[in-house]
């Protein structure tokens, strides 16, 4: 795989011809479009978000909190910290509305079809400047999500993104290798792909996003987040998860972010009633979830741990989740 990182090409001007847009697809493993969502949308959103961070203390807020400065040590996927804000940003009504979005869901169709719709489950990512031990490492996703083989995710960051803060690359091709074998990560999910020499021939893209981009990925594409290197500001983004009807998903799907709060708790203080359940109306085959995609083997179990400990011992704490891990490998 080259290091160097190549520059995504728009796919705007195939936009009305959804064959040639569903060709380039299958070819690539991704689509890349420019200024597709209504700035108004992703601001809302982004300012639901900064106004509970700024609340928990992550970030600046007042005349600042737009700009996501963090005035906190960076927190992970798992800290207690971490899940204190996530569960309040889980229930955000903004968030499933993003989903939903009528230009969004227009692009959709146009390369799945007119039964596209969204999982509910839904995911934002929140990246803390030069927190590298963390970044999402290469991965895909379907081994999280697994189901149809169709099943495409739409990254989209809530403000300018450029190289420097840390948007997604991904692998052009990579798709077409199969589901890859896994090993840990400290980053989002907690795992990584294993990339094979077959893949050294395929190159990394990405480029400076904009407000309102957008980018498409299967399932199987390989995908990664460059590092966080401003200065002071969180790289703050979300990502979506599409399918046609009458395909093969998981009930983690159906499920909200972690689990951690039930879909009555989220629907709370919603204005609205129109995306209550919407799911429920929709055509689609339960699969079962097969956790030997996701499990990690005895030697790589070892390695988290190690990886784990490292990590936890240079900042000076250790979780609760690696507490018991240790335990349970010292009395094994």
């Amino acid at each position: 795989m080259s290091p160097d990182i190549k520059e995504l090409s728009p796919s705007n001007d195939l936009l009305g011809n959804d064959t040639q847009l569903s060709e380039k697809f299958a070819q690539d493993g991704f689509l890349y479009f420019k200024k597709i969502i209504p700035h108004t949308a992703l601001q809302k959103l982004r300012g639901d978000m900064t106004t509970i961070l700024a609340e928990e203390e992550w970030i600046e807020g007042e005349d600042l909190q737009d700009q996501a400065i963090v005035i906190s040590k960076p927190y992970r996927e798992g800290d207690d910290e971490y899940f204190r804000a996530h569960d309040r940003l889980i229930k955000l009504e903004s968030l499933y509305s993003l989903a939903h979005e009528h230009n969004l869901m227009n692009l959709i169709k146009s390369v799945l079809g007119e039964t596209a719709f969204p999982h509910p489950l839904s995911i934002m990512r929140l990246v803390f400047p030069n927190h590298n031990e963390a970044s999402t490492p290469p991965h895909q996703d379907f081994p999280n999500n697994q189901g149809s083989k169709r099943l495409t995710a739409a990254w989209i960051p809530l403000s300018d993104c450029p190289k420097t803060m840390g948007p997604l690359k991904v692998l052009k091709g990579s798709h077409k290798f199969g589901v890859m074998p896994l090993s840990f990560h400290l980053g989002p999910g907690n795992r990584q792909a294993d990339l094979s020499s077959d893949l050294e021939c395929l190159d990394w893209y990405s480029t400076d996003y904009e407000l309102g981009d957008v980018l498409l990925f299967n399932s199987l594409t390989v995908h990664s987040a460059m590092d966080n290197r401003h200065i002071t500001s969180m790289r703050m983004s979300v990502d979506f998860r599409y399918q046609p009807e009458n395909e093969p998903l998981t009930e983690i799907c159906l499920k909200p972010h972690f689990e951690r709060v039930s879909w009555d708790d989220i629907y709370t203080d919603w204005k609205s009633d129109v995306l209550k359940y919407y799911w429920k109306d929709k055509v689609f085959n339960i699969d079962n979830y097969d956790h030997i995609v996701h499990k990690l083997s005895e030697e790589k179990e070892r390695e988290a741990i190690a990886m784990s400990l490292r990590y936890e011992m240079s900042t000076g704490e250790m979780s609760a989740e690696t507490r018991a891990k240790l335990f349970k490998a010292i009395n094994e």
